[in-house]
């Protein structure tokens, strides 16, 4: 599916400080039965940082991210995307993706 979101940049540039976020990347949209559309996005973290436990603020950054771009969100760490594709598909996932923002 053709991602071409049209995202002013500043827009994300709210989490990263919070977050510890190095860059943000859509790589996948489609429906989800009884959840609707749902915008995977692709995410790598600062070093030092760790990505949020589920009951210590995981949600509330998808939540955050969701509310920036309007959709809801299903964030993934790169290396977690990696490990679970095979590499011809994490290449061509890297060669579609959208990134949204980076440092």
């Amino acid at each position: 599916m053709a991602l071409n979101l049209q995202i002013a940049p500043q827009k994300p540039a709210a989490l990263p400080d919070k977050w510890g976020i190095q860059d943000l990347a859509i790589f996948d949209t489609h429906e989800r039965e009884g959840e609707g559309l749902i915008t995977d996005v692709m995410y790598t973290l600062l070093p030092g940082y760790e990505t949020p436990g589920y009951f210590h603020g995981f949600f509330d950054m998808e939540d955050e991210l969701g509310a920036i771009l309007g959709r809801r969100v299903a964030m993934d760490e790169r290396e977690l995307v990696k490990s679970y594709t095979t590499r011809k598909h994490f290449e061509q996932l890297l060669n579609t993706m959208q990134v949204i923002y980076a440092r």
